[in-house]
């Protein structure tokens, strides 16, 4: 080894951790957000057939429960259908995360 060489691993390793570690968070958060978006999708199916059987305060609130209190739900009625879109914010870079489903009205 020569002398010129000598700590020269621990500056590569000073310099090639912070790169490793920002992959690995934005790795994480690619999972989150993907997370999130099963979430956001299975709440609107399970507001959609509770509101369809039971009524948009039902709807809504059987999103809530699936995906959690801070979504936005919002349930539309029209030619015998019932349409239930979810929202829910994935954070920086992913935005907002939205799903809409729509079923027919039970009779």
């Amino acid at each position: 080894m020569r002398c010129g060489d000598r700590g020269s691993a621990a500056v590569e390793f000073a310099l090639a951790l912070p790169a490793a570690v920002a992959v690995l968070g934005l790795g994480l958060g690619a999972v989150l957000a993907v997370g999130v978006d099963g979430a956001v999708g299975a709440a609107a199916l399970a507001g959609a057939r509770a509101a369809a059987v039971s009524g948009d305060d039902a709807g809504a609130a059987a999103a809530r429960r699936v995906a959690g209190a801070s979504v936005r739900v919002s349930v539309a009625r029209s030619g015998g259908w019932v349409e239930v879109t979810v929202r829910r914010d994935a954070g920086w870079p992913w935005g907002e995360r939205v799903a809409t489903i729509a079923r027919p009205v039970e009779p």
